[in-house]
């Protein structure tokens, strides 16, 4: 391969000599696009540049047989990483701004969380992420360029831009806060991002001159949160002052300890008592503390008065009757078929559900009420969770994809939202087109991104099993078709017409 010296002419990849070395002939083959190794160490002489990207790919890194030259590339792909993540923040930064400009609109607090989704659509992350992601670009532009400078030329990491944002977002003096960046950058340069967090936080306490407002402010975000994280498992969090906290978690670790206590402690967990594990048994005494109490030998023994809640825990009659351990759901969280029934084994009252036997998409909802509370039955049953791509939250609100009365009230036109998502797509920031009765569509944004809702079964189709094969020996057997032969087929397993008239009507009491 052979390299034409361009150097007097206009390069998007920068200023002349970038990215090379003196040298190096650029009429003969060069290390950078021969890929030898030895070119790593030479390009971490110079600044960061496009054609860093160049090397990275012609290297063959399982040829390389020198652990040294593997460092190098490292670090090279991280300075390159970090002058792309630059670029990344400063197009996140100017598409908030022209993305949200000031309006006297009624839903204009709303642009913001548009902005959000639309930029974590393009990055492929979480909402909370493309938020965290647009207040640290707007920050390193604002308040920070000499951080987001240092980033750019790779000596410092998208990270260290992170903590410095987090830990001085409380702080509003700009002589301060600029203070703080030039002493902070000085060693980020030579620290890891929690070392540089730990640093920050003596730096703050130096030079911030109200630090009360800064922690009243602190103490309003306090929260209670809650994700599932599989396998029937939901994580629950609690932000709140660090003294609440820790004398929280003393009295829930005192409580465990006695519970553990009960269950046996530490020969019962070598016995194979899972349920003796300390982790476990704080688990319980929390939900004992919240829920209800302990009995003597360490049972949890949960209080009606104190668990009244709607639970929407969906499974199909055999898996109900443990026949068989099929999907289950809970709040639209898969789960553990024996978890499923036990918390039906609590329920107070049960309702139908008819799913397409095919492919485990709701059909139709008890018509017992009246439609439009039904109708909304069906829609938040068929879209437990949020209908927009990418949300997580609980669906609690019923949404018109195309708005009422231009749109229908019927299962095709309507969907389940959680409340940010729909206030947002009522402020005009997000439509929703080929709205379907299995719950599938198109989520449109405002800025032409579209991305498919898939439908969401109910419950997983049921395992196809091969038709047998009755010999023409058998079939002649066979008395001719009665006058309800037709009924019986319609109802697979069906031995008449009345076969399913009972299954419309669910148990009074769990079948086990």
């Amino acid at each position: 391969m052979t390299a034409v010296d361009d150097r007097g002419t206009t390069s998007s990849f920068g200023p002349v000599g970038v990215g090379f070395h003196p040298d190096w002939d650029v009429h003969d083959p060069i290390a950078w696009l021969t890929g030898d190794p030895g070119a790593l160490l030479v390009v971490l002489d110079q600044p960061v540049d496009a054609t860093d990207l160049i090397l990275l790919e012609q290297v063959d890194v399982e040829a390389i047989t020198e652990p040294a030259e593997l460092i190098d590339y490292l670090s090279v792909a991280t300075r390159l990483e970090a002058r792309l993540a630059s670029l990344r923040l400063a197009a996140e930064a100017a598409f908030a701004v022209k993305a949200c400009p000031d309006s006297t609109s009624a839903h204009a607090s709303y642009a913001d969380a548009a902005a959000e989704q639309e930029v974590a659509y393009a990055t492929h992350n979480s909402v909370y992420a493309a938020s965290k992601e647009i207040d640290r670009a707007r920050a390193l532009k604002e308040l920070f360029p000499g951080f987001g400078a240092a980033m750019a030329a790779g000596e410092i990491t998208e990270r260290h831009c992170a903590v410095l944002v987090d830990q001085t977002r409380y702080l509003t003096d700009p002589e301060v806060l600029a203070t703080i960046e030039t002493q902070a950058l000085e060693k980020a340069r030579t620290l890891t991002a929690s070392e540089l967090r730990k640093f920050l936080d003596k730096l703050i306490a130096r030079h911030d001159p109200d630090a009360t407002v800064r922690a009243h402010k602190a103490v309003a975000t306090r929260d209670v949160y809650r994700q599932p994280i599989g396998d029937g498992m939901a994580f629950l969090g609690v932000t709140h002052q660090a003294p609440v906290i820790d004398a929280v978690f003393d009295a829930i670790a005192a409580a465990g300890k006695a519970l553990r206590a009960q269950r046996g402690g530490a020969e019962a967990l070598r016995a194979g008592n899972e349920d003796a594990a300390s982790g476990a048994c704080r688990a319980d005494a929390l939900a004992a503390l919240v829920l209800g109490d302990r009995g003597e030998d360490g049972t949890l023994v949960y209080e009606s008065s104190r668990t009244q809640t709607e639970l929407h825990v969906v499974m199909d009659l055999d898996t109900l009757r443990g026949e068989r351990d099929g999907l289950a759901l809970l709040n639209g969280t898969p789960i553990p078929a024996q978890i499923a029934r036990e918390v039906a084994g609590g329920a107070e009252f049960w309702r139908r559900l008819v799913v397409d036997p095919v492919d485990g998409h709701l059909l139709d909802y008890g018509t017992r009420q009246y439609l439009p509370a039904a109708l909304r039955e069906h829609v938040l049953h068929r879209d437990p969770v949020c209908r927009r791509p990418g949300c997580t939250r609980r669906a609690q609100e019923m949404d018109h994809a195309l708005p009422f009365p231009e749109g229908a009230s019927d299962t095709a036109n309507c969907g389940g939202l959680c409340s940010r998502c729909h206030q947002v797509k009522t402020a005009g920031h997000a439509t929703i087109e080929d709205s379907a009765p299995d719950g599938s569509g198109t989520w449109v944004t405002r800025w032409r991104q579209r991305i498919r809702i898939p439908a969401q079964p109910v419950l997983e189709p049921p395992p196809r099993t091969a038709s047998p094969v009755v010999p023409p020996a058998a079939a002649s057997d066979v008395g001719p078709p009665g006058p309800h032969a037709d009924d019986a087929a319609a109802e697979p397993g069906g031995d008449g017409p009345d076969c399913g008239a009972t299954r419309d009507d669910p148990p009074e009491r769990p079948p086990f």
